[in-house]
């Protein structure tokens, strides 16, 4: 191709074109690249392990610019917007995290409340823009209360913009729209972390569950979870008035050297729910009815989570509950791996979480479901079946979050075991699902050693942000 001669040509680019798969396949093969990234399009991979180098391109002439869409990504934002009914969309390459901070730091500078089972990446983002916090605090099984957001709302007027995450990680929903009209009342952004429930505008039922039919003002969404997308792709969706704002800021955190190879993936995932979606989640949601109706009504031991309130619920999420029986979840986790060949999710001591999507057929369903029946013909009661308390609270707070890091003397290093009393300078996670369990200026309370010999003794991983757990960097002054 010559120097004049233009890239649509060489593409046979329709000037109508929305879709980006087509245009990177055509891309491709015809254009010398002179340009970033370093395969060149040309590495076949790494011991015989094969990458998709032929579709890895940048932002050249006809492919658009994420950050400035014009074009195809442009129309990319706009599907999403149909798909989900919002005002606004932007699609992510960076995961829910990115949109998450850009919410934060989009929404103003002023305190915000903060569901205490948000995930990390909303207490950074709050800790980086040094927003003051408040809390509301979770039910037991993680929903928050329209009640609790008012009580909270009442007490502090001054807060600006409340955070919760619906689903949680387990699939339970909040009363988004309750909430939303808590907010409304205070004059309060609502934020809603749906990382786990990208699907649920199109999961058949007569309630909508997603944030953005009840009334959210900014929505993340990770579509890889949920959906059939790469890891890292994500949307974020918003009320028309946060539009400019929020471009600004995914500016600042997202990377401006976007993967075109996330972005296909994005638009392969878009062209499915477009095309099949509504079908494939008829199909799906009546897998998922029998298999847990199966469940429900032969498991003798285990025992299968069955919310309050069934319209509050994502039943793509099959927790299945241990207490009472001589199993923790973890050894179930490791008895499907080694029996069955089953990798799941996460588990704690009574619990184990298996993570289903609108890809999984009546075949993947029913061999999970076959293999925990035949683990639980095999089970026992327990000897002392104490359940497991592991529950969220808010320690007393100090000082905020962004202050930890301007505390000059008196940081130390001590076990978790001796810093009770002490005031943290770290965050201390329990991952996954990554929602903290201490956060900088806080202080250690007497019943934290104790939970996190329990987890760790069950093979819950534990963090802190300077990654040296056990140890805990506090303030070791009086």
């Amino acid at each position: 191709m010559t120097a004049d001669q233009p890239m649509e040509k060489n593409m046979n680019r329709k000037p109508n074109e929305t879709r980006l798969l087509p245009l990177l396949e055509r891309y491709a093969p015809t254009m010398l690249p002179m340009h970033m990234p370093g395969g060149k399009r040309r590495f076949a991979g790494h011991d015989g392990h094969l990458l998709p180098y032929g579709l890895d391109v940048t932002e050249v002439e006809g492919l658009d610019d994420l950050h400035h869409p014009r074009g195809v990504l442009l129309a990319l934002e706009e599907r999403a917007s149909a798909l989900w009914g919002a005002e606004k969309s932007f699609v992510l390459v960076n995961g829910s995290t990115v949109g998450l901070l850009a919410a934060v730091r989009g929404t103003g500078s002023g305190r915000i409340l903060l569901a205490r089972n948000c995930h990390r990446a909303v207490y950074n983002a709050a800790e980086l823009c040094r927003r003051e916090i408040s809390y509301v605090l979770p039910e037991r099984t993680g929903e928050v209360t329209p009640e609790a957001v008012n009580r909270a709302l009442a007490e502090r007027p001054e807060i600006t913009s409340v955070v919760i995450t619906s689903p949680t990680y387990e699939g339970v929903i909040s009363d988004v729209a309750g909430i939303s009209a808590v907010c409304k009342v205070y004059g309060a952004t609502l934020i809603v972390d749906e990382a786990h429930g990208a699907h649920l505008a199109f999961f058949p039922g007569t309630e909508p569950l997603s944030a953005l039919q009840n009334g959210a003002d900014i929505v993340v969404q990770s579509l890889h979870k949920t959906l059939p997308a790469l890891t890292q792709t994500a949307v974020l969706h918003c009320r028309a008035p946060f539009a400019e704002a929020l471009r600004r800021e995914l500016g600042v955190f997202e990377t401006s050297s976007p993967s075109y190879i996330l972005l296909a993936s994005a638009d392969a995932c878009f062209a499915f729910l477009e095309e099949r979606g509504r079908e494939e989640m008829l199909r799906y949601g009546k897998a998922l009815a029998d298999v847990r109706e199966r469940l429900a009504g032969e498991l003798k031991h285990l025992r299968l989570f069955a919310p309050r309130d069934p319209a509050f619920y994502d039943p793509g999420k099959l927790l299945l509950l241990t207490g009472g029986t001589d199993l923790t979840g973890e050894r179930l986790a490791e008895r499907l791996r080694r029996e069955f060949a089953i990798e799941t999710e996460y588990s704690l001591p009574d619990r184990l979480l298996a993570m289903t999507s609108v890809c999984d057929d009546e075949g993947t369903l029913n061999r999970f479901a076959e293999a925990v029946l035949a683990i639980d013909r095999g089970l026992h009661p327990a000897s002392s079946a104490e359940p497991f308390a592991f529950s969220v609270s808010i320690p007393e707070q100090v000082f905020p979050a962004f202050a930890a890091r301007e505390v000059t003397t008196g940081r130390g290093f001590l076990p978790f075991q001796e810093a009770v009393g002490k005031v943290a300078l770290e965050f201390l996670w329990a991952y996954p699902p990554g929602i903290p369990l201490l956060c900088p200026g806080e202080r250690v309370e007497k019943h934290l050693p104790p939970l996190l010999s329990a987890l760790a003794d069950s093979g819950v991983s534990l963090r802190t942000s300077g990654d040296r757990f056990p140890l805990l960097e506090v303030s070791v002054l009086p």
